[in-house]
């Protein structure tokens, strides 16, 4: 998809991933700054609710879903990330803000 933008090209990317019981629905993606006025991508992901019994996901799956994100995000020339992970039963909750 050579005419994507890089943050188009993180979004899609992000979609695809799925990493032991972590599954990313949808993304949102948004260049920013960080209080000290540094460049940053935001990275905003609708995932699948924790299985059950848990109260959150695996812990070495969020950080290598980071990872893979961050060093996408290397690779398209963006800055540095930060990524929040809302859970499917939350969705509804954050579109509220968004209004």
């Amino acid at each position: 998809m050579a005419n994507e933008t890089p943050t188009a090209q993180l979004q899609r990317y992000a979609i695809e991933i799925t990493l032991d019981d972590l599954e990313v629905h949808k993304a949102s993606i948004l260049l920013d700054e960080r209080q000290d006025g540094e460049p940053v991508t935001r990275i905003t992901l609708l995932v699948n609710d924790p299985g059950p019994g848990k109260d959150t996901w695996n812990f070495d799956a969020v950080r290598d879903l980071k990872r893979q994100l961050a060093r996408k995000a290397t690779e398209l020339d963006l800055p540095s990330t930060s990524v929040t992970l809302v859970p499917d039963s939350q969705a509804k909750l954050v579109e509220s803000f968004a209004q």
